[in-house]
This record gives structure tokens, sequence and C-alpha cells, in this order.
């Protein structure tokens, strides 16, 4: 059952508390139990018909009214009862006869005054219920009215001769490549990408050019909702005619028609594009009706779906195929090609923001397409390209030209598609500005912190996860590699898939987004992004504060001349006040011991000095993230956050860390980045009681004795303890790192991510016994062959980061282990190391590799590229070299590049490997060796 939902809001979650309050925990009056028993019993039965609205695509007005009534009935209803139970508190048992006395009677009051309130609600239930009966809205959800249908807008590239395509050929080519094979066994290709990319066009190119060669060949469309009988008699409709008139005049159903599929395919060599794929199941049904007959059949299949697109490519022989955004390049060409029938250039004036609409256009064949047709019917002036280009990505419609309305039909596919809780996990991301790079686990705790997160396994944080890879795989959603180094931890929304969201959330008044475009404000705001430079929007302030208490979500993202006053934001669940800029101050979170409901606390100001006292209030806080603040120390009260599972703080403002604290919070799961203990006895004793901890930093103790005689062997053994448990990221510094690795005989049982800052004297032996470490960083100052062996030897190792300063000579990687790494980083940091080859069958499974070196030294090892030893890396997709030139000449470095070049030539994907080559210290390389000899 969702929790809080878009088209539900907090229904599910009031059904809950209602529950609780019927509970024995909670004594009421006699006729206000009676009460909350109706209003449950009520909006149980209600639920079925509001979520069954809310996963309807197209509602009637009347329809979408009662549902948004409903909606904001249950936000109000949650209100009311979380002040109430905050109220009625359990309170301590241990004080004086006074204060119990007193307290009583607070109680006493609350139980009264909650009646009118109860009764308010149960009227306004009443209300929608006996409207829900007069609409008829039960039937009105069981026979749907017939939606009129609009022309798919997919189907030109369909059926039609595609015409002004640009950058076609590469991909036609490579997927015919991938078609292209001596055996006779049946063989798919899946083109899989997000709605726009192209996939239908380009399939259909590839039927055109091919197509002619086989016996028998068809092109159909599955879409989102397959009709079996439909689709078959399309397929028979282009290879047998006769048998097509038969089957209409007879009106053969399914198994007929496949039996009679089946018979004209056998013995015959068949061609097939299979369009638009959605499910799993659909894709199974078209496989079984067409028959593996080993005569060098081919299919190609279309679909939006990473999971739909590996099922596709179930045999050893089939292949995937991901279509990518086109380069700038050939952006430019079919932007231009569409406005002035040419793919040359612009006139000068327009250079500048047809530069900024393509790269908002993000290599979107359909958005660039889109957008350029709406350009071709308007002035050619900067101001009036402008205008456009300033819509793009704020959600303020451009559709208004009906050249916009394909895209969002196209995009609007996808979301239809979502079951009704990745629709609310996707719409949250419109309060993010456009192209913001959005971190994956601080997404994922604003979801679980809203409570979109709903599982009966009780292990949020794994739902979480599970709901972004879903978005991920059905193409709503991009993962980043921000630092471009194979291991992400971001994610990106396309801007015109934003557009799509804030429309859509500003339609269900789910979140207001103030970006500088002027909308109408709702009277009760729930979730508010604050992008603007200034709230140019008047009154914008005035409305967040008539709204107070009803946001459950103030995320701030821009420089504001006014902040709003944050008191009594009493359902505020997350609070987020990102880094960049400098005028909130101490004064401005004074009050933020008040936010009860309060889940989710980052602050990224650099003028925060200090948190107040009464943060210990905040007995929901899940996450306290306080990065990029100026505090150095927590009040004693952090120790009452009972539920706190996440704490990070920096270690650039000695940070110093009460060992008490540390311990009196046993939800604790994370904590980064803890860099000076005020008692390290208390902490150590403290820091084995955390069971639940999974990932620790401890990177800046730097006050820790240097002798590790006196608490080592006390720290080895707590995180020994916790290894046991749930320890899973270790991030230390290399003191610590060399004792507790000293030997093998260390137990670290579930550690998945060490990471070791500044260089240990070697790889320490007890690394090898790590046996499910899936991520390492580590920096030595040997590198030698028992330290290769160590490293190679780990069976679950998928992510190594090596920093080397000196090696006994070229280090050869063999077949010998590695067998699961997928991204490698080598990095030579002084001239006295060497460089590293690849034997036959080395590293199988690695698919990006980056070294850096430098130039001299490199020289001196590889005198032919081929000595690396690249070619054996047989999956290797991305390669990156940089390359540091301080003493080194030109020719020098010039002959690295050239060597490493030269390797790639003889690799067997040597025409699909990506490979930069990346100079650093440029302004400290020779000419020539004259000039390094001066």
């Amino acid at each position: 059952m969702v929790c809080v939902g878009v088209g539900t809001g907090a229904l599910g979650s009031v059904i809950c508390k209602l529950a609780t309050l019927l509970g024995d925990e909670y004594t009421m009056l006699k006729r206000v139990r009676k009460d909350i028993a109706f209003l449950e019993r009520e909006l149980r039965r209600m639920q079925i018909l509001v979520n069954t609205l809310a996963d309807m695509e197209e509602l009637d007005e009347l329809a979408k009214d009662w549902r948004g009534s409903m909606r904001d009935l249950s936000y109000d209803m949650e209100e009311c009862i979380d002040r109430f139970m905050l109220r009625l508190g359990n309170g301590n048992a241990k004080v004086g006869f006074i204060k119990k006395t007193t307290r009583r009677l607070k109680r006493l009051f609350a139980r009264h005054t909650i009646g009118p309130q109860i009764k308010e609600l149960k009227a306004r239930v009443a209300e929608e219920g006996e409207r829900r009966r007069r609409l008829n809205l039960d039937n009105y959800a069981a026979n749907s009215p017939t939606r009129t249908i609009a022309i798919d807008p997919r189907l030109a590239a369909f059926h039609g001769v595609a015409k002004g395509l640009v950058a076609i050929d590469g991909p036609r080519d490579q997927v015919i490549s991938l078609l292209t094979s001596e055996s006779l066994e049946l063989k798919v290709v899946a083109i899989i990408g997000g709605g726009g990319l192209g996939k239908t066009t380009l399939a259909m190119e590839v039927y055109r050019k091919t197509g002619e060669h086989f016996q028998c060949r068809a092109s159909v469309s599955v879409s989102r909702t397959l009709d079996p009988e439909k689709l078959l008699r399309d397929f028979l409709s282009q290879i047998d005619e006769d048998a097509f008139g038969k089957c209409q005049s007879e009106r053969w159903e399914k198994d007929q028609l496949i039996r009679h599929i089946q018979r004209i395919l056998t013995g015959k060599r068949y061609f097939l594009v299979i369009d638009d794929v959605w499910k799993e199941q659909d894709w199974k049904f078209v496989k079984t009706a067409f028959p593996d007959n080993n005569n060098g059949s081919r299919i190609v299949a279309t679909t939006r779906n990473t999971k739909v697109a590996k099922s596709c490519c179930s045999n050893s022989c089939d292949q995937l195929y991901q279509m990518l955004p086109l380069n700038n390049v050939d952006s430019r060409r079919l932007f231009f090609k569409r406005i002035f029938h040419s793919d040359s250039s612009s006139p000068p004036q327009l250079e500048n923001v047809s530069a900024m609409i393509l790269r908002k256009c993000g290599g979107l064949p359909l958005a660039i397409i889109t957008i350029a047709s709406l350009l071709a019917n308007k002035p050619q002036s900067p101001d009036e390209w402008g205008r456009l280009q300033d819509s793009i990505g704020t959600g303020l419609s451009y559709e208004s030209d009906d050249g916009g309305k394909d895209m969002t039909r196209i995009l609007l596919l996808s979301y239809w598609d979502l079951p009704h809780y990745l629709k609310t996990c996707l719409l949250y991301l419109c309060i993010y500005p456009e192209d913001e790079y959005i971190s994956c686990e601080e997404l994922k705790w604003k979801w679980i912190a809203e409570g979109f997160i709903a599982t009966q396994r009780e292990n949020l944080y794994q739902e979480a996860e599970n709901c972004l890879n879903e978005l991920v795989n059905r193409s709503m959603i991009q993962l980043v590699d921000v630092q471009n180094v194979g291991f992400v931890q971001y994610c990106q929304v396309h801007d015109m898939v934003l557009d799509l969201i804030i429309s859509l959330s500003y339609e269900e008044n789910f979140a207001t987004v103030l970006n500088g475009v002027c909308n109408s404000l709702p009277v009760k705001i729930r979730r508010l992004s604050l992008q603007s430079r200034g709230l140019e929007q008047k009154g914008a302030i005035n409305a967040i504060t008539r709204s107070k208490l009803h946001v459950r979500s103030l995320n701030v993202f821009g420089e504001t001349k006014e902040i709003p006053r944050l008191v009594d934001f009493q359902s505020l669940r997350v609070l987020d006040i990102c880094e960049g800029y400098l005028s909130w101050e101490n004064k401005h979170i004074k009050n933020i011991g008040s936010f009860y409901q309060l889940r989710y606390l980052r602050i990224h100001r650099q003028r925060i000095t200090e948190i107040p006292e009464d943060i210990g209030n905040l007995q929901n806080l899940d996450t306290l993230d306080l990065r990029g603040t100026s505090i150095r120390t927590l009040p004693s009260s952090i120790a009452r956050l009972q539920k706190l599972v996440r704490l990070f703080v920096d270690n650039n403002f000695e940070f110093v860390f009460s060992a008490d604290m540390f311990g009196s919070m046993p939800a604790l799961e994370e904590v980064s980045d803890i860099c000076e203990v005020d008692n390290p006895e208390k902490f150590l004793e403290e820091l084995g009681h955390l069971t639940k901890l999974r990932k620790i930093s401890m990177s800046g103790l730097w006050t820790w004795p240097v002798d590790f005689r006196c608490y080592g062997g006390r720290l080895g053994s707590s995180l020994n303890e916790l290894g046991k448990y749930n320890l899973r990221y270790l991030h230390t510094h290399e003191k610590i790192g060399e004792y507790l690795f000293r030997d093998q005989c260390c137990n670290f049982l579930g550690l998945q991510h060490l990471k070791l800052e500044h260089k240990v004297k070697s790889v320490p032996k007890g690394i090898a016994s790590l046996t499910n470490i899936h991520k390492l960083q580590i920096e030595v100052r040997l590198f030698d062959e028992e330290g290769l062996h160590i490293l190679m030897g780990l069976p679950s190792l998928a992510y190594l980061q090596l920093v080397v300063s000196n090696s006994d000579g070229v280090m050869t990687v063999t077949s010998d282990g590695f067998k699961q790494l997928e991204v490698l980083h080598y990095s030579i940091t002084v001239h006295e190391a060497t460089g590293i080859k690849f034997a036959a069958g080395a590293m199988p499974a690695l698919r990006r590799l980056h070294l850096s070196w430098t130039a001299w030294r490199v020289m001196l090892r590889y005198s032919d590229g081929a000595d690396m030893g690249i070619e054996h890396l047989s999956r290797l997709a991305h390669m990156q070299v940089e390359t540091n030139c301080s003493r080194a000449t030109l020719n020098e470095v010039q002959a690295v590049e050239g060597s490493v070049e030269k390797a790639i030539t003889g690799h067997p994907n040597c025409h699909s490997l990506q490979l930069q080559i990346r100079r650093k210290f440029e302004d400290m390389m020779f000419k020539d060796e004259e000039g390094r000899e001066e």
C-alpha cells in the first residue's frame, strides 16, 4: 500500500494512523473513538476508488475534482492527527508528581480539543462520500469513458519513408552488422532507448535496407497494451494477403492465427521488426508466435525498458543495441536542416541562442525536430528564439504551438505506463533545477522521508533503490558518471522530461516550483522548490507563510532576497538548504526544533556556525547532513535523536565529536566524517554498540596517537564486531588501515567498500580476507608482485582505484585473477613508479580503464603500444589516459599518446571503443630535449 502518492495524497498514511489511534496506546473519550472508527471505515472504502482513479490516464472534470478533494482532505487529516499525537506523547514515566499532574491535565485538554476537529473531518468525509454516490463514480471507474485516441506521432516513422535523416547511416550499419551472422539460428537484436531517440526510425531503416533479402518480412507494433489478435492479423496481412482475407471473413482467433503463421514460416527465412515492446510477457507471446526454424531468420525489437531488452536477448547469439543521443555536430545538422533546409550553419545573430537550445535538447532527435518545427514558423530574431529557449525545462508549456504536442504525447506514454508509486517518485524530481546532478542517495532518502516508499519487508532503503533502478530501466531518468570514474552516484532528468513533470505536478498540486516563471500559486503549498534568484514573483513569500502549516517539503536551490520565516512549519518532512549561497545565517534556523515531523535535514551554508539546542526535539529525524557549514560542535541534545540513521559532518572545521552522543543513537547506519574524538576510550566503547552501522568514515582522526598499541586493538575489535553485523563501507587513513589489515586474520565479513586515505607502505596482507569487497580505493608507496596477487585474488572486486608511488617494474596482470573487475583506475603519482600491462585472458569483465602516468617515465617502458596488451581486454568499452607532461618533452608526450592509439587499433572492438586522452601540467612540458637541458 502506498503511504503518500501524487494522486492519492496521504490517504494510505492516514488510514494507518487512524488504526494506531484506535489501539491501546491511545485513550480518548468514547464518542471521539467512535468518530475515528467511522473515519477509518469510510476511508478504507474510498481508498479503493481513489487508487483506481489515480491510475487512470484521463479523467473527466468531475472525477478529477473529487479525487483532488479527497487528496486534499487526506493531507488535512494527517496534519490534524500528527498534531494530536504529538500533544498526546507518552512523556517520561519518572517525572515528579506536579509535572505528572500537569501533563495529565494537558492530555485531558488535548483529548477534548481533538473532538471538534474530528467532527469537522467526519463531516467532510461524509460530504465526499455523498458526492461520490451522487456522481456515480464507482460505475465511472468500472466503465471508464472512452478516451479520444490521438494519432500516434510514431506512425510516420513506422510506415513512412524517412526523409532528411541525420546520422542514421552509422547506427543502421551497426545494427545490420549485429544481425549479420553465418548461424542459421534465429537471432534477435533489441534496440533500447528512451522516448524520442529514434528507435523506430532506426529499426525501419534497417528493415528497408535488409528486408528484401528475406523470403518473408513484416513490421508490427506492440505498444503499451498488447492486442494479440490485432498484432497477428497485422503480420499475416503483410506475408499472405489471401490468408488474411480468410481470417477476416472467418474471424480466426489467436490460436488459429498462430498455427497458420507458423505453417507459412516453416522452411522460410523471415525478417521481423517488433516495435515498441513494453512488457516482458508481451515479448514472450511474440517469441512463441514466431518460431525458430533454423533458416537464418532475424528479429529487430525496440523498447524503452532495459529489462524487456534483456528478455529479448535471452539467447547467446542475441545482441542489445543501446540507442545514444546525437552528438553536437549531428544535432546542429538536424536542427538547421529543419529550419533553414541546410545543415551548414545559422545566421550569426542566432548562433549563441541556437547553441543554448541544442544543449537543452540534449541530443534527443524528437526534441530537436519539435523545437525546430516551432522556430521555423517564428521570426528569426534572437529575442523570439530566446523566449522559447528560456521556457524549456521550466515547465512553461510551449505546447500552445501544435508542434510541441507530439513530443509530450510520446513522453506521456512512458509516464502513463508507470505504476502509481513510480509516478510519484518521478514527479518529485521536478523540485530540482534543470541540468542538476542529483545525488541518488539523497533522492532515495528524500523519497523515504516524504512517505513515498512502502514495503511489507521493512527495508525501505532497498525498496527506494528498486524504484530508482526501475525509473532508469524505463528510460525516464539517466544515470550520470559526474567524475567520469565508472562509479555512478548521480542521476539527471532530461529537460523535456522535466518540462513534462513540472506541468503534471502543477496540475496535481503535487509540488510548487518557483523558477522565475510566473505561475499562479496554489492556496495550499505542499512541496516547495525555491530556484529563482530574488524570488521575482511578488507575494511568493506571503504565500509560503500562509501555507506554512501545510508545507511538507522545502528545498532551496537559489539565492533569495527574502527568506521565509521558518516557524510553525509543523508538517515539514524535508528541509534542504543547498550549497552555493551565503544569505542563510544562524537566525534563520533558530526554530528548527519545532519541526516535529522533520525526517530529512540538509544544510549546506557556510554562514551557519551552530545548530540550536532544541534539535533534540526532532524525534523523527532520519538524516542530518551538515556538510558545507561552518559548524565545529554539535549540541549535546543530539543524543536524543533515537531514530537518526545518517549523520554527515565535514572534517574541514575541526569538528569535535563527543563519544557520549555517538553511542546514544542506536539507529545510526551511516556516519561521516569523524575527524576528532574528545574521548577515544569512550568512543571505542560506544562504537561497538552500534550494531546497525553500515558506513563509517574516520579519515580525519589525526589527533589519535600514531602508536596504536593503546587504541588500535580496541578499534580493530570494535570494527570487527560491526563487520559481523552490517558494516559495508569503511573510509579511514593509512595508519588505521595498516593496523586493521596488518595480517590475514581480520574478519570483516560484510565489507563491500574500503577506502584507505593517504599512502600505505604496500598492499596490506589482511585485504586478502575481504571476500565480499566490491570497491577498493587504495594508495600504496610500493606496489609489488605480492600486492598484485593479493588484489587479483579478491573474488568479488568490481572497482579498483589504485594509486602507486613506486613499483617493481611493469606489473603484468594475468588471467589468474580480477575475474569480476569492471573498472580499473591505475595512477602513477611520482617518477619512480612504472606502468602496467595485460596478458592474454586478463580481466574478462573489464569495461572501463583509466590510466594516469608521467610521460617520460612511461617512455622507458613502452617502446611499442602493443606492449600494453590492451587488445586482450575483450570487453573494454571505455579507456581514458591522463598524461603528466611535467619534465617531459613534446615528442615524448606525443609518443605516449601515439602508443595508446596504436594499442587501441589492435583491440577487437576498436571501432566502438571510446578513447579519451588528456594532459595535465602541460605548461611544465618542454618543447624539446634542448629546452629540458637548459
